[in-house]
């Protein structure tokens, strides 16, 4: 073996390694922007929640009206909704799958956590499911789109 080709596979292997850290270093704190949006939601702080987000986010839940774009437009959703959601108690679990791809600036989250819905008449348990892309922005992962959604009975 000449000395030329095992310097080149060190190296390679040195670069690996450090591409390797770097995702994982970038998936972690794209996986801190999913939990500082949990907890926005959480304390029902919409102001927090925006600022977790690109001005032309898209959010999209699973009931009528649950569509909006834009920071602007999402404020007049929450509001819509209010008068259902003043007697709804939602609590999420720990996320018990959460894949994340970065892709330079853009990363793509899937994940799936236990919920508990209650309302006066109900309470029912399911999987909640969650997709997103979210975008790097002046060093700050940022969402773009937002997508989650509880299972519907057909």
């Amino acid at each position: 073996m000449n000395a030329g080709a095992g310097q080149s596979s060190v190296i390679a292997g040195s670069v690996a390694a450090s591409y390797r850290l770097r995702v994982d270093v970038e998936a972690q704190a794209v996986r801190d922007a999913l939990t500082a949006l949990d907890e926005a939601f959480e304390r029902r702080d919409l102001e927090a929640a925006l600022d977790l987000c690109t001005e032309d986010v898209v959010f999209i839940g699973s009931g009528d009206g649950e569509v909006a774009a834009g920071r602007d437009a999402i404020g007049p959703m929450f509001a819509a909704l209010a008068p259902q959601l003043e007697h709804l108690r939602f609590s999420l679990g720990e996320w018990e799958t959460v894949e994340i791809d970065v892709l330079g600036d853009v990363a793509v989250v899937y994940a799936l956590a236990p919920a508990v819905l209650e309302t006066p008449n109900r309470k029912a348990s399911f999987r909640y499911r969650l997709t997103g892309v979210l975008v790097r922005r002046e060093g700050r992962w940022l969402w773009r789109v937002h997508h989650g959604s509880e299972p519907g009975s057909w």
